[in-house]
């Protein structure tokens, strides 16, 4: 079990209500259990009277918490940035603002930290005995990424404090914070949980769902392409300017052997804008490269585990070899 001197909770607020008060008072008697300091982390999302009043009462009852507030709303990835940039826990909870999970089953997250670095929650419904199947839209993403996750956006979560740290979130990328932790090379597992209410829009995956479809290529995108652009771009523009090629060639062909007129053919048309399409394609890739490369050294998407062997400067260092640092340092 890691070990933890303080717990850092960040609670995005995105709907102006007096909930939070009660779920609180769960979390925070629960999370008391282990007799470590808790601070809870409020952060709302746009003017929000209500929600403000309850969280000020308690805060003037001495109850640890932290209320940061947007003027104007920014979305609840922007909530977690700044919560996880104000919080000072060695681990760190997302938790909803009205409960969506039983609290009583809040600790199995924090135990499941000794053999992992972000730990979801997976709800389940409480009327069933087993975990259920993965839906479809957690299918979908699984297949895209090559995960097993069961409950990607829940948002339920409990992580380390480098996570924390490391992660970047905007847009709607906070329902896809496990994945964004796996492609930083963290490791990732679901623990069950006994759901309280399971949100309509989180029981099935919809094609007409325009804006989730964006945000899963957008993620997509994000994190098998950002570093290699030319990989998408230029693929996708080799096959359009091939095909285009193609067909031009077939069609010059036809014109020079067998004397089929070009004039009333709008293929010849067609088939040399997906050559200059093609083109263009590939030359946005290449630039997209060179963007890359210039900022590579600027971009840090990995982080390392651990050091196997110390390094020769860390042995000089030790041995107090100050020639040996100077030389190496020189090289």
């Amino acid at each position: 079990m890691m070990r933890i001197e303080l717990i850092s909770v960040v609670v995005p607020v995105t709907q102006d209500n007096g909930d939070v008060v009660s779920a609180y008072h769960s979390y925070r008697r629960v999370l008391g259990r282990y007799g470590k300091p808790v601070e809870f982390i409020y952060v709302l999302d746009g003017p929000m009277p209500q929600a403000a009043q309850a969280l000020r009462a308690l805060k003037n009852g001495g109850e640890p918490v932290e209320i940061l507030s947007f003027a104007t709303p920014f979305g609840e990835s922007a909530a977690l940035t700044v919560g996880f940039r104000h919080a000072a826990g060695d681990v760190v909870f997302t938790l909803t603002p009205r409960i969506e999970v039983a609290p009583d089953a809040l600790p199995a997250l924090l135990d499941a930290l000794a053999t992992a670095d972000l730990v979801v929650g997976r709800r389940v419904a409480t009327n069933r005995g087993q975990p259920q199947k993965p839906r479809k839209f957690e299918r979908t993403i699984n297949v895209l990424f090559g995960t097993s996750l069961q409950d990607i956006r829940s948002r339920v979560r409990v992580m380390r404090a480098e996570v924390a740290k490391e992660l970047t979130v905007y847009g709607n990328q906070y329902q896809f914070l496990p994945l964004l932790a796996l492609a930083q090379g963290f490791a990732v597992t679901e623990v069950d949980l006994p759901s309280t209410r399971m949100p309509p829009r989180l029981q099935r995956f919809l094609p007409v769902d325009v804006s989730l479809l964006l945000d899963v290529v957008t993620v997509y995108f994000l994190l098998r392409f950002l570093k290699k652009p030319f990989r998408f771009f230029g693929g996708f523009g080799f096959a359009v300017l091939a095909l285009g090629a193609v067909f031009t060639t077939y069609l010059v062909l036809a014109r020079l052997v067998f004397g089929i007129p070009l004039v009333d053919r709008p293929a010849l048309v067609l088939s040399t804008l997906m050559v200059v399409l093609g083109i263009q394609i590939i030359s946005v890739g290449l630039i997209g490269e060179i963007v890359a490369f210039t900022y590579a050294k600027d971009i840090r998407d990995y982080r390392v585990d651990r050091i196997v062997e110390p390094t020769t400067v860390e042995l000089a260092e030790e041995k107090g070899d100050t020639a040996v640092q100077s030389t190496l340092t020189k090289a």
